[in-house]
């Protein structure tokens, strides 16, 4: 079954390789989900790292492994407007084949203060990314038909392959572009966002002289926190993903607890992710559990998908672990300060 499994995912992953890996924790992957997001947290500068590992129950040592990392920090410019620059790198390896998807991206947005009031304000975002990316895959752990020794009846990885695919890609330069809107009221907050990625579609084929085109990433999503009490309030949030012939969106909500000032919080949630299947459309594929500390200057996240899909005999129902660590240095004066929302 283990090798059943291996070859469908291999497959599945070969074939829709235009396609970016995905995180359930969304909302604590900014450069993932919009360069809008840049600089928008309370704080002077932040550092985010993400880890997503997923089909360990299946592929053992091998499973399909996501690691990101974000860095930015922002300035005031004028009276409540601000300038914020950022930089973020993501490396995602998938089973057997190691196949590797490696990106650096360095993002820039302007936050523009559209007006408010002494428990109000409104801000309008625009950002924008440009970086360069590489598509790799290791050959070695592979075989192919044609090294199949029909004396032996075995594998013999001596006999040419037949393939002449490179190991990896030219490098290629990758641009990505959102808008973010939100609102501050009080206790209360909401944002709204669109964003387009790999705007343009830039060609990751390992084979020389060959057009393999990145399609575009489109991008909404939206939230806020609702306010119940002095301690408790809820985020809820939504992102719709799509590229090229996928659909992918995830929706749920944490509850926040906190002591009643800043200093120790703790959020728990539940999420869905849909996707959609060629034969019945959009369909459940996991659900998401999330618990998440949040102290002083930074907050750790833990998740765990339980998948619910058509692979689900494979797997037992288990699907991805996810965690995420956030680490925000505090602003140190007017020129850094301004009302986010909680993500």
């Amino acid at each position: 079954m283990k090798y059943l499994f291996t070859t469908i995912c291999l497959l599945a992953y070969l074939s829709l390789q235009a396609q970016d890996p995905r995180f359930a924790q969304f909302y604590t992957a900014p450069d993932q989900l919009n360069p809008a997001l840049t600089g928008v947290y309370e704080g002077q500068f932040r550092f985010i790292a993400n880890y997503r590992d997923q089909w360990a129950s299946v592929l053992n040592n091998v499973p399909f492994r996501t690691l990101s990392t974000h860095i930015d920090g922002k300035i005031g410019i004028g009276r409540n407007d601000y300038l914020a620059i950022g930089l973020n790198g993501m490396r995602d390896i998938a089973g057997d084949s190691k196949y590797i998807q490696t990106n650096g991206n360095a993002s820039l947005s302007y936050m523009k203060y559209l007006g408010g009031s002494s428990r109000r304000d409104y801000y309008l975002v625009a950002g924008a990314q440009a970086g360069i990316g590489q598509r790799s895959i290791d050959f070695g752990n592979l075989w192919f038909s044609e090294q199949f020794d029909q004396e032996s009846l075995s594998i013999n990885s001596n006999l040419p392959s037949g393939e002449s695919a490179r190991p990896q890609s030219e490098a290629y330069p990758d641009f990505s572009a959102g808008l973010l809107w939100y609102m501050i009221m009080g206790d209360h907050s909401f944002y709204l966002g669109g964003s387009m990625f790999h705007i343009n579609t830039p060609n990751i084929s390992l084979y020389e002289g060959q057009q393999d085109r990145l399609h575009e990433r489109y991008v909404g999503h939206l939230g806020g926190e609702l306010s119940m009490n002095n301690n408790l309030s809820l985020l809820p949030a939504v992102a719709v993903y799509l590229q090229g012939p996928s659909t992918d969106i995830n929706a749920g909500a944490n509850f926040r607890y906190s002591s009643g000032g800043e200093e120790l919080a703790m959020r728990i949630g539940g999420w869905v992710h849909l996707a959609n299947k060629q034969e019945s459309g959009i369909g459940l594929e996991a659900f998401t559990v999330t618990a998440m500390l949040e102290m002083t200057s930074w907050m750790l996240g833990l998740s765990y998908d339980i998948n619910v899909s058509d692979l689900t005999a494979a797997s037992n129902a288990r699907g991805a672990f996810e965690a995420s660590f956030t680490y925000i240095i505090p602003e140190t004066g007017r020129r850094t300060r301004v009302n986010c929302p909680k993500f």
